[in-house]
């Protein structure tokens, strides 16, 4: 009977064992891992401060205000790359190139260099509103 129970449907009993084993290891290896101990490990990086560049078409001259005007960011990749990036690589952008009501919130876009994966971005959007007068300041 034991024998029986042994050799009976061993295809599937296979396929269960190795399907319990992958996603075992899953879990332990990846799903579950903690973001704290990727950031001991040396796989993430913040920088503070981060300052928001408006993007707008050539013929726009409007100036905008943004709210706030800077942001955290959080990147994961390997560690010898985010150990040389600089915060000036790191560009935070708003995109009014399309048709918009005169205040809005608008999401927030970054490019990093390639390799780097954004984790977080606080915040991820901003209150974006023309600026009622002033000299204009480059950014």
């Amino acid at each position: 009977m034991l024998r029986e129970l042994a050799t009976h449907n061993p295809w599937q009993k296979f396929f269960s064992l190795l399907l319990a084993a992958l996603i075992w290891s899953t879990v332990h290896f990846g799903l579950g891992q903690d973001p704290r101990s990727e950031e001991a490990a040396g796989n993430l990086r913040s920088f503070q401060n981060l300052p928001i560049t408006v993007l707008t078409t050539a013929s726009d001259l409007t100036r905008y205000e943004v709210s706030p005007t800077s942001v955290q960011l959080t990147l994961r990749g390997d560690p010898n790359l985010l150990e040389r990036v600089h915060a000036a690589e790191l560009e935070v952008y708003v995109n009014l190139t399309e048709n918009s009501p005169i205040r809005i919130k608008r999401r927030l876009h970054v490019n990093a260099p390639q390799g780097l994966q954004v984790v977080s971005l606080q915040p991820e959007e901003v209150l974006v509103e023309p600026r009622a007068s002033g000299p204009a300041t480059a950014r």
